[in-house]
């Protein structure tokens, strides 16, 4: 059993590695209250210290961390970033928060046809799943 509850998602997600310029697009694959995994283009080397964002949230940092790994995943690479202490864990809590969200937004307009502004989504989803999610997502 893992020690971290993990949560899928489907959100474009930016990395930036804080000694290089510029970032790189990466597709969030999944995220626990430890950290975060997502798929890149380009390999970015174990222990590089990065930052990221959800480009279609903020352009504001969302946090940062350390990458623990990087692995070949077949034309792309597969990261495992280490959130960095304390506040990013917070951050990461929020994003992932946001993007359970957006996840439910696009799931109901599929499933159901219904097309629901971010508030809408945002009103329907923390009645039906926050407690929940608080539960399975705590910070200590």
């Amino acid at each position: 059993m893992r020690e971290f509850v993990r949560h899928p998602s489907d959100i474009p997600l930016a990395v930036k590695i804080l000694s290089e310029t510029g970032s790189r697009q990466a597709h969030l694959q999944d995220v626990s209250v430890a950290g975060l995994s997502c798929v890149v283009a380009r390999e970015i080397k174990a222990g590089s210290r990065v930052e990221f964002y959800v480009p279609s949230v903020s352009d504001e940092s969302s946090g940062r961390g350390t990458v623990m790994w990087c692995r070949p995943k077949r034309d792309k690479y597969q990261l495992g970033i280490q959130f960095h202490a304390g506040k990013d864990a917070f951050r990461a809590k929020m994003v992932e928060q946001l993007c359970q969200i957006e996840h439910y937004r696009r799931e109901v307009e599929t499933l159901e046809g219904r097309f629901l502004t971010s508030e809408e989504a945002a009103s329907e989803w923390i009645s039906r799943y926050a407690a929940d999610f608080d539960r399975l997502f705590p910070l200590d």
